[in-house]
């Protein structure tokens, strides 16, 4: 026994048929807003070429890219460099904190 497909895939399939793209539900949350940019040429031609590399939409590229940047966590200095903090052995225990030690520093 054969069933017939729901409403919403028919029409999907019959909207695939005549050429037109059907995007999954849930493709996007709810509350997506239309972003629209002016960028140079150099930065569109590298944008164009990026999105036919990945084989993606260039919105989907500026998409990941926006949200890679925002996950990226922001590091000092210090944090940069933390694990060379303390791996030279200058035999004084009090180095950053004596006075007498810092007399002349950065002079």
């Amino acid at each position: 026994m054969r069933s017939e497909p729901a409403p919403e895939v028919a029409l999907s399939w019959e909207t695939a048929a005549m050429g037109i793209a059907v995007l999954a539900h849930g493709c996007y949350r709810q509350g997506v807003k239309t972003l629209t940019m002016k960028v140079p040429d150099g930065l569109l031609g590298w944008l164009e070429n990026e999105a036919k590399r990945a084989r993606q939409p260039k919105s989907a590229l500026v998409r990941e890219i926006l949200q890679q940047h925002r996950q990226r966590r922001h590091q000092s200095a210090l944090d940069l460099a933390a694990d060379l903090c303390g791996c030279v052995r200058s035999g004084l225990r009090d180095l950053s904190r004596n006075r007498k030690h810092l007399k002349g520093f950065g002079r």
